[in-house]
């Protein structure tokens, strides 16, 4: 059975607020917009989108990522790790063995990197991606029938990784470029900007 990828979006129109020196609010939803969508064209090789959910409190997130063909659900207004357990809950009802989460801002994540870490878990590992500072966490992957305890933010691979003990389940780190590049502050998009191909977002996207 394939497994679900769980994508946690906050918000197109209000997310991403510590970028607002570099993007003005229109930039930034373009650049979210782009993110998602980046996110779930490589989520359509793999797990599929039929097997992809966006979780959102947000109307128009939840409606773009419909229009692009994944499974959305509206989360219930409590946080970030209180809509993975939500999400975590709607996929096991699923009936799958496999849950796969990382966040739309991974501008150079590609299908292998989903793939990676689904291959890591297999063995019932709890596997952990950290961001390229080995400080936060850009992925995880675990079996959905495990009660783990998320907790993004500050530090939270640490966090993590003791979560994973106090299951009593081995962990392992997921590293690669796709995974551990995130775009959350002025630096981080004037880094992208520097890397490959990558263009600074131009384009006018309608607010809502």
């Amino acid at each position: 059975m394939k497994p679900w990828l769980v994508i946690p979006v906050k918000s197109l129109r209000d997310g991403k607020t510590r970028l607002a020196p570099a993007l003005d609010p229109v930039q930034r939803r373009a650049f979210m917009d782009r993110s998602l969508a980046h996110t779930l064209k490589q989520a359509a090789d793999f797990p599929g989108l039929e097997h992809t959910l966006v979780v959102s409190a947000c109307n128009d997130t939840r409606e773009r990522a419909a229009s692009l063909g994944a499974e959305v659900l509206n989360e219930s207004g409590f946080g970030l790790d209180a809509a993975l357990i939500q999400a975590r809950e709607y996929i096991r009802q699923r009936g799958t063995t496999q849950l796969i989460v990382v966040p739309s801002d991974l501008p150079f994540l590609c299908t292998e990197d989903l793939k990676y870490l689904s291959q890591l878990a297999t063995s019932g590992k709890i596997v952990i991606a950290p961001d390229r500072r080995m400080r936060g966490t850009n992925g995880l992957c675990l079996e959905a029938a495990f009660d783990f305890e998320f907790e993004f933010g500050p530090d939270s691979f640490a966090r993590h990784k003791d979560n994973a003990r106090r299951l009593q389940r081995g962990h392992a780190a997921a590293i690669s470029p796709g995974l551990e590049f995130d775009v959350d502050t002025p630096d981080d998009l004037a880094e992208l900007y520097k890397r490959g191909d990558y263009q600074p977002v131009v384009e006018t996207v309608s607010a809502r």
